[in-house]
């Protein structure tokens, strides 16, 4: 991942964190089957303003091409989904993930989903369907098909772990 992305994540971290820690950062917590200390989506303005928007449909672009499927040059077939009757905007979002924190097996909706490695000093994997572990580094990227069964273990360590996930469309 190039480092100026990176930073806009950073970025957008520092932002989350601020909610998080707001008093009624509650409200914006995201509410999902797993157990993270708090999951948080990315404002909608700041995923438009960003780098990262254009990066994530060229990465789910360059991975449909890999599996084979052509999806032409003229038009736009991937997208970041959106999600239009929720304060959310897009799929995109921080994963706070604190000590007993755990993410039991599940799939997204949309047709590919991502993480984003923030911050990963203890090496937690995100395990997937099959005992495949992923050990994701700072800065690493790991993109699967959404209907992929993943998972994050009970999160052991005194260590802050934080990724960034998102999910998207493939209109084609």
């Amino acid at each position: 991942m190039p480092n100026e992305i990176f930073l806009e994540i950073s970025e957008f971290v520092k932002h989350c964190r601020k909610v998080k820690d707001h008093p009624l950062g509650s409200l914006r917590n995201h509410l999902n089957g797993g157990e993270n200390s708090y999951q948080i989506s990315i404002p909608k303005p700041l995923i438009e303003e960003s780098f990262l928007f254009p990066y994530l449909i060229k990465l789910g672009e360059h991975f449909l091409r890999l599996q084979g499927i052509e999806i032409g040059e003229e038009k736009r077939k991937v997208r970041l989904r959106s999600t239009h009757n929720h304060f959310d905007g897009y799929d995109c979002w921080i994963n706070f993930t604190n000590k007993n924190d755990n993410n039991p097996f599940h799939t997204h909706l949309g047709s590919l989903s991502g993480v984003i490695y923030y911050s990963n000093q203890d090496n937690c994997p995100t395990i997937f369907e099959g005992d495949v572990k992923y050990f994701g580094k700072e800065q690493e990227i790991v993109i699967f098909p959404s209907t992929l069964k993943h998972c994050v273990e009970t999160h052991v360590s005194d260590n802050e772990r934080i990724t960034l996930s998102f999910n998207l469309d493939y209109t084609g």
